[in-house]
């Protein structure tokens, strides 16, 4: 589906709500975790909820009539979870953050007709998972002939209304320009120790590497690299090759978040988004 496609289904919402079942983006049949009963999805109101009525004795054997009270909502640990948007808009919004290149801000407030908080919060809430992505499948790159830009980016530190604290870092990315893969660490500073060993670790010799004029990169030459650079004050363009600076990397590395703790198991709500983000 394209994204075109995906953004006329938005306005229609039962079509939509049969895309996310269908890609199993939310769910359409639970168990009653009370009295074991399936439970089918609600369309209207996205709830399952239990209407089993159940007969037990009381003291004095006389049969008692109860009925599950069980309820949930389908959203629940989906990439729409906890969030007071409607469905509707959370796929527009998730749909042009793909779609556009920043700045987005102004006009996801615009279109979208919600505030500058709400938009950075969603914004920061894509970008994580992105970022969680790059990192999961990250590879070695490059080799003779091979073309590899790195770049980092400093993490600011900020807590967001899903109660979730990313601390602030660096991470350091590199992204191979024939085949657009990439890898992402992150790493504790920006020293030239810390960066030569990423890069040997991650970047395969007899690469050309291309930076910005970061000193810590000034000995990569000796290295087993060939080694550009550009000065991002003058121009987008290498004196000696030539070739235009794209800073594709950027696209990976200039964001605001990063997943603090690696060692935790990829939620529902990660993996809801990443299968929405691959969908559509």
């Amino acid at each position: 589906m394209k994204l075109h496609e995906f953004l006329a289904l938005t306005y229609d919402r039962e079509r939509l709500i049969k895309f996310l079942i269908e890609t199993n983006i939310i769910i359409s049949e639970i168990q009653c975790p009370k009295c074991n009963s399936e439970l089918i999805i609600n369309i209207n109101t996205l709830l399952f909820r239990c209407y089993k009525v159940h007969y037990k004795k009381d003291k004095h054997k006389k049969r008692i009539k109860t009925k599950c009270d069980f309820k949930t909502s389908a959203k629940v640990d989906t990439w729409f979870s906890e969030s007071k948007l409607s469905l509707e808009t959370i796929c527009r919004l998730t749909a042009y953050f793909i779609m556009l290149r920043p700045p987005r801000q102004e006009f996801l407030c615009t279109e979208l007709d919600l505030s500058d908080k709400s938009v950075v919060d969603w914004i920061s809430f894509c970008r994580e998972v992105c970022v969680y992505w790059a990192k999961k499948n990250s590879t070695k790159l490059g080799g003779p002939n091979s073309i590899v830009e790195i770049d980092e980016a400093k993490i600011g530190k900020r807590k967001y209304n899903r109660g979730r604290i990313i601390d602030g870092k660096w991470i350091f990315g590199g992204y191979e320009r024939d085949t657009k893969k990439i890898f992402l660490v992150p790493v504790a500073d920006r020293t030239e120790e810390t960066l030569t060993q990423v890069i040997e670790e991650w970047i395969l010799p007899g690469t050309t590497i291309m930076s910005d004029c970061w000193k810590s990169y000034k000995n990569l030459n000796s290295k087993n690299f060939q080694h550009l650079t550009v000065n991002h004050s003058i121009n987008f363009v290498d004196p000696d090759s030539g070739t235009i600076y794209i800073l594709n990397i950027k696209l990976y590395i200039a964001c605001e978040i990063y997943t603090e703790n690696e060692k935790n198991v990829m939620s529902n709500f990660q993996k809801s988004y990443i299968s929405f983000l691959f969908l559509i």
